[in-house]
């Protein structure tokens, strides 16, 4: 297929409520990730100037970078239609798997999972950019049984060589170990499935399958990874002492106790005067950053935020509806299933209703690999929606 590039009358055409709500989330998270990583403000810091000065700004001026880098990504996939992109769905996943392969290989541990290539102080996570590559793979081969039937998927013969092409990625993502992620590819080709209307019986023949291979998982599965399932259902592994008990459920208590603490109104943005009950907590800027923003804005602050986040994904399903062909839906309805699992997953482990995994929350924690995803994959979003047209070239 000829690339074809963006005509001037598309403009017209693009979501503008939905970048708008993007944006509105990345810019607080400026204000979220500084709050997070400074020591409390005292009460005579005096000037705004002075007070700017008592902050550590140094990863909110990184994630700042990132997002201008994001931000041009985001603009790049715009400009071709996304049926060009299709075009090179091989390509796109002999890298996805290439990359995978890679950093099992050559890659950095980080929290104990081999997924990281260093770069100087900053690191790239292929398993994120890589959920963007398997929405446009999965929804290539999906709508080429769907475009122009009735019906959805109804045949084992049509689903089979659709889960051989997930099983790789899938499980090169299992044996970093990243099970977070691997879940969210899990979770965005069952969503996609379904929304193509495939045979619940198939559906349910995946979920047994499934379910039948949890043994073998947790055969497979890391002691640390045990612990954490352990301490979620507060079961006590055997060998284990109370002080690594403890040092487990430290997090989430102080999550919980963080997201309790600040009550209607919050402490304040920087704890004025006050001091943040998660001074000491790990990753409080990417995994538990809803917790201290909880902190900070309370109750009636973090219901604003969670309102932008239905709004994000309603409107995201929305746009799902108006698109002009199979492949169009099923890339908006990958990228809403991406989203909706890790606002699920972070917040649920959070407030102590999900086990604690590394997944970050979209637009709002720190890291340049998950915002660039986020901002590629809504990209595909708005493109997919401003094409809803048929234009002459």
């Amino acid at each position: 297929m000829k690339l074809k590039f963006i005509d001037p009358r598309m403009f017209k055409f693009i979501d503008w409520l939905l970048f708008a709500n993007i944006i509105v989330l990345i810019l607080f998270s400026f204000v979220a990730i500084a709050s997070a990583e400074s020591e409390p403000l005292t009460e005579n810091a005096g000037s705004l100037s002075a007070a700017i000065t008592q902050l550590d700004l140094s990863r909110t001026f990184q994630q700042l970078s990132w997002f201008g880098v994001s931000l041009l990504g985001m603009f790049i996939v715009l400009l071709p239609d996304y049926h060009a992109i299709e075009e090179y769905y091989k390509w796109i996943y002999i890298v996805i798997v290439g990359l995978l392969i890679a950093v099992f290989l050559f890659g950095s541990e980080i929290n104990g999972t081999k997924g990281w290539f260093r770069i100087g102080t900053s690191g790239f996570q292929p398993s994120e950019v890589g959920k963007i590559g398997m929405i446009i793979v999965m929804a290539h081969m999906i709508s080429k049984k769907t475009q122009g039937r009735d019906g959805g998927i109804t045949k084992v013969k049509d689903i089979l060589p659709m889960l051989a092409v997930f099983v790789v990625p899938f499980a090169l993502i299992l044996i970093q170990p990243d099970w977070g992620t691997a879940f969210v590819y899990a979770f965005m080709f069952v969503s996609m499935l379904f929304m193509a209307k495939t045979s619940l019986k198939l559906l349910g023949g995946l979920f047994a399958c499934a379910g039948i291979a949890v043994p073998l998982a947790w055969l497979v599965m890391a002691d640390w990874q045990k612990d954490r399932i352990y301490t979620y259902l507060g079961i006590a592994r055997e060998g284990i002492s109370q002080q690594e008990i403890d040092d487990l459920q430290r997090q989430s208590k102080q999550a919980k106790t963080a997201v309790g603490s600040g009550q209607v109104s919050g402490k304040g943005l920087f704890s004025l005067g006050g001091e943040s009950k998660l001074s000491n907590i790990s990753q409080k800027q990417t995994d538990f950053i809803f917790a201290t923003t909880a902190e900070a804005i309370g109750f009636v602050g973090i219901m604003i935020v969670i309102l932008l986040y239905f709004i994000l994904i309603f409107r995201t399903l929305y746009l799902a509806t108006k698109a002009k062909d199979d492949f169009g839906s099923l890339i908006i309805v990958g990228v809403a299933a991406m989203t909706l699992f890790h606002i699920f997953e972070n917040i649920g482990m959070n407030i102590g209703v999900m086990p604690i995994t590394g997944i970050p929350l979209p637009f709002l924690s720190y890291g340049g690999s998950n915002l660039l995803t986020n901002m590629i994959a809504f990209g595909l979003v708005i493109n997919v929606s401003m094409r809803r047209q048929r234009w002459s070239f």
